[in-house]
């Protein structure tokens, strides 16, 4: 395993001794589901070095740590509006000289200061809530990238969406970290012209 990528699990798994970020505490194990699962982007979308990037609530440093330090001349944006996550990612950032992120602490629909190329999402709302929520952030023609466990309900709802909002549903890409892991599913939803319609 790479030696930044040690670094990172030995600094969450330490910060997660102190204010509990998740019940994974093995080293493997983080490496799996959430290391990997970030990484699994680079199946889907190729991140090109001018791009800038939002990552939205996050779930704690994930995917946003790991694609910083593989990307380095991307651009991140990540915001948040609690505290203690914004003060741990920028702890851990400052200890691996990750210096290609930007944090911001705000919900995603009170920040309004630029648009981004791609906006990435990993468990964090229903996407009748995220999409709405995030139509601001994302430049005309560009994508979001969904990570989410598989849910037909929530694929349906993800097409309605496109319809009433000019979106795309452009890829699908499903996976499993490991044998009798969780279904999983990466949407690459793109925005196209015009403008959407509230349902």
């Amino acid at each position: 395993m790479e030696k930044r990528r040690e670094k990172l699990i030995k600094a969450f798994l330490e910060k997660n001794s102190q204010i509990n970020l998740s019940a994974i505490r093995d080293e493997e194990w983080v490496y799996v589901k959430h290391i990997l699962d970030a990484l699994e982007i680079q199946n889907v979308f190729d991140l090109e070095e001018w791009m800038q990037v939002c990552d939205v609530g996050t779930w704690w440093w994930f995917p946003l740590l790991p694609l910083a330090m593989e990307y380095p001349d991307v651009s991140f944006v990540w915001m948040d509006s609690v505290r203690k996550k914004i003060d741990a990612i920028w702890d851990i950032a400052k200890q691996l000289w990750i210096k290609n992120i930007e944090l911001v602490r705000k919900r995603a629909e009170e920040y309004k200061d630029k648009q981004f190329d791609v906006i990435t999402a990993r468990a964090v709302a229903y996407v009748d809530k995220l999409l709405p929520r995030t139509k601001h952030l994302l430049k005309q023609g560009w994508v979001r990238i969904l990570f989410k466990q598989v849910d037909e309900q929530e694929r349906w709802d993800l097409e309605d969406l496109c319809h009433s909002m000019n979106l795309r549903l452009e890829y699908e890409h499903k996976y499993s970290l490991f044998e009798w892991d969780i279904d999983r599913v990466i949407y690459v939803v793109r925005r196209l012209g015009g403008t959407w319609k509230p349902m």
